[in-house]
């Protein structure tokens, strides 16, 4: 009895999930949250104010994603939901889709500007960095 209950004991503890590691910061193109944002402090973050319905948006989030690989590390770009991040969209005053916006580790908007794709984010955060 000793050993079945020592043998049911062993599988329960190995079931458990360890505890959690502390936060990783996010990395590359991910969608936004504010947790992941807050997270990302330390590195250069860049809101992307996407709408699905947006055909601009649709090509820059296609060339994001095809050339994720040449992103710099220090850079997230964080796609944030046009139609419904209403308060950021007030916060950054954002008036059209397909704009992005470099944001400091306070959150204060560094560099605003409209269109493009990975390229122009990565000489957008460049420009700002000199």
């Amino acid at each position: 009895m000793n050993k079945i209950l020592l043998s049911s004991l062993i599988l329960i503890a190995a079931a458990v999930p360890a505890a959690p590691a502390a936060a990783v910061k996010p990395s590359g193109y991910e969608p936004y949250t504010q947790a992941a944002f807050d997270a990302a402090a330390g590195q250069q973050r860049v809101l992307f104010f996407h709408a699905t319905w947006c055909p601009n948006c649709k090509a820059a989030n296609a060339d994001i994603t095809a050339n994720l690989a040449t992103l710099p590390k220090n850079i997230v770009i964080f796609k944030t939901d046009y139609d419904r991040e209403v308060a950021l969209k007030k916060k950054y005053g954002i008036t059209a889709q397909h704009t992005f916006v470099l944001v400091n580790a306070q959150g204060n908007a560094v560099r605003k500007w409209a269109g493009g794709g990975l390229k122009q984010i990565v000489a957008n955060v460049t420009k700002a960095s000199e």
